[in-house]
């Protein structure tokens, strides 16, 4: 192509500028000098960046096929017509079917009064009784109106040996706020029983005359209360013996008098900070002047109820905190109730082992102004209703998790499906770092890097045989979202068990026709001395000596002349045969590109492409 350039020069001085056929120039010339190549890329995470794929793969495979056009015109240039490419990428799939189900399952917390069926006294099942007798009535008693296919994750307590139940009057906290008829600051007044352990007398915690009350709670009516101030600082401690096992449960007295954004208020802690706070109490204002209670088990991130309460109105809040498990719970009582309810108002979990020994009133943004009294700490729900009684239970127990599901008429054991029990977390070392040290997975110990061993070894069920499943679910802890639940299913392939990858790596063929590159299923593919074989065969009957030469010599005579002479129509004949006869892909407007020995007065190859086009396979243009 000739191309003519005009140039101005005036007084020595040569004026150029943009030329507006310059980039029409390098594409004819492109397209003119183009080359057909092949080739095999795998994408980089850079080509992620430029493809602006944050998260590093793409979600779905028409976003592929809409996004690497474009992507291979700058990565071969020079490539034309005729020319392919096998792209390696990674494609989101999501998570495996099914398991959502069952990480999103709500659970049911067994009270008192379902172990009562069975004829324990204690919270948790005896040792000689078989928990899954019990569970389907409990459930059917408790659910109500569930619906075909519910899924619900029943936990509960086993006892491992006779528990030991006796009766102590031994609280570990009763303080009734009775510090006298000044008002004043409460670590003051209190004598240091109180201490402030942050922000200390910056917008102190006070102390008033004052108490509150509430008919049939043991610790009511005496002595004076706390207040806090929305707008202070300081968050004060009373300590006691430490707990360091079984249900810990704190109540107090409280009277808000106004609610802002919210934020937790009470809560119990332990002494080293190993895990912090916990069953974090909180208030917020519902939107329409009323109050909404909530529990963190240990984040400031809380789950608040939905039953609005009253401000300037005494009401009884009872938090628990399952030091093994890390469920919180909280209760909002307008009377005293000696049993403990089967509904919480709201419940959380996050993370268990803290040994608690201590509990604190807490100031800040977003928090209410409000007076408390009456504060107990005891490690039964009948040590906090009743006066200077405590039951205490001693013997080994386990915490055990099962998936029921309802069938539309009763409810069953869920098969093919565990979760992860905390013996199970132990199994995989207690160590730092390990999963045992606090029962659950979480970034620095992933559960693909412990299941498929926990199930090859522990594994208690019968699974094992090629392509068998099932779904894991197990406790998770994550720093920015605090404690969930998550699963996966688990597959046993090739002698081991193999999670579900929500990414898996693929691949796309792109072929150019000339102006771009477009999505091609074109399979290239070579005889070979079984396909020749085959084909001599075939068609043995049918052309004898043609049949007979390709199958004696290897190779195709296309020699017009003679006798042995495969003509385009019967090669074609010849493919149809082949491709069907097992091992290639059949699937409508399939493409393949066949490369075959030929003979023509000497031995070379050729090339035929085909479509399966209306169930036949046809010439490609």
């Amino acid at each position: 192509m000739k191309r003519i350039l005009i140039f101005l020069t005036v007084l020595g001085v040569a004026f150029t500028g943009c030329n507006p056929n310059e980039d029409i120039y390098k594409v004819i010339d492109a397209q003119e000098n183009a080359i057909a190549g092949e080739a095999s890329y795998t994408l980089t995470s850079e080509d992620y960046d430029e493809l602006e794929l944050n998260f590093g793969s793409f979600s779905s495979e028409d976003d592929a096929k809409a996004m690497l056009p474009s992507f291979l015109d700058g990565l071969y240039p020079t490539w034309g017509n005729g020319s392919a490419v096998t792209v390696g990428y990674k494609l989101y799939i999501g998570n495996a079917e099914g398991v959502s189900d069952y990480s999103g399952a709500e659970s049911y917390y067994f009270s008192e009064s379902d172990y009562a069926l069975s004829g324990s006294n204690v919270s948790g099942f005896y040792p000689d009784v078989t928990a899954s007798d019990y569970i389907a009535d409990i459930l059917e008693s408790n659910v109500m109106t569930p619906v075909d296919g519910q899924i619900v994750l029943a936990r509960y307590v086993q006892y491992t040996e006779e528990p030991n139940v006796s009766i102590s009057t031994n609280y570990n906290l009763d303080d009734n706020l009775d510090y006298g008829g000044s008002a004043g600051d409460l670590t003051s007044v209190s004598g240091g029983e109180w201490e402030a352990h942050s922000g200390a007398g910056s917008g102190p915690i006070g102390y008033d005359i004052a108490s509150l009350s509430m008919t049939d709670y043991p610790s009511s009516g005496i002595g004076g209360s706390l207040t806090v101030d929305g707008s202070g600082s300081e968050d004060v401690t009373n300590w006691f013996s430490e707990i360091s096992s079984g249900k810990v449960y704190a109540s107090t007295l409280v009277n808000l008098s106004a609610v802002s954004t919210g934020t937790y208020t009470f809560h119990m802690r332990d002494d080293d900070f190993a895990v912090g706070y916990v069953a974090r109490v909180g208030a917020m204002d519902d939107g329409s002047g009323k109050v909404l209670f909530g529990i963190g088990a240990s984040s400031s991130s809380l789950t608040y109820g939905t039953t609005p309460f009253d401000l300037n109105t005494t009401y009884l809040l009872v938090s628990s905190y399952d030091i093994a498990t890390g469920v919180s719970n909280l209760y909002v009582l307008s009377t005293a109730e000696s049993t403990e309810p089967m509904t919480p108002e709201a419940t959380n979990s996050g993370s268990p082992g803290a040994i608690i020994s201590g509990i604190s009133i807490r100031q800040g943004s977003g928090g209410p102004t409000g007076s408390f009294d009456g504060i107990r700490v005891a490690t039964s729900w009948s040590a906090i209703m009743e006066n200077d009684v405590a039951e205490l239970v001693e013997g080994n127990k386990i915490n055990v998790e099962t998936f029921y599901t309802f069938d539309g008429s009763e409810w069953e054991a869920t098969e093919g499906v565990y979760f992860v029990q905390d013996s199970d977390f132990d199994s995989m070392g207690e160590e730092f770092g390990q999963p045992g040290r606090f029962n659950n997975f979480g970034s620095s110990t992933p559960a693909e890097d412990y299941l498929p061993t926990f199930l090859s070894l522990t594994a208690p069920w019968a699974y094992g045989q090629e392509e068998d499943e099932v779904i894991m679910v197990y406790d998770y802890f994550s720093s920015s979202s605090g404690a969930q639940i998550r699963g996966n299913r688990y597959t046993f392939t090739n002698g081991a068990w193999e999670p579900h990858l929500s990414t898996i790596d693929t691949s796309l063929q792109f072929g150019h026709d000339g102006n771009s590159w477009v999505p091609d299923n074109t399979i290239r593919y070579t005889f070979t001395g079984a396909d020749v074989t085959f084909i001599s065969n075939a068609f043995i009957e049918i052309y004898p000596g043609p049949a007979d030469n390709v199958g004696f010599f290897g190779s195709f005579d296309r020699r017009s002349g003679s006798s042995n002479f495969w003509s385009d129509e019967m090669l074609l004949e010849a493919f149809n045969a082949l491709l069907e006869s097992g091992g290639f892909v059949t699937d409508e407007e399939q493409k393949y590109v066949l490369t075959f020995v030929i003979y023509n007065g000497s031995t070379t190859n050729e090339t035929k492409s085909v479509i399966k086009l209306n169930g036949e396979w046809v010439y490609q243009e």
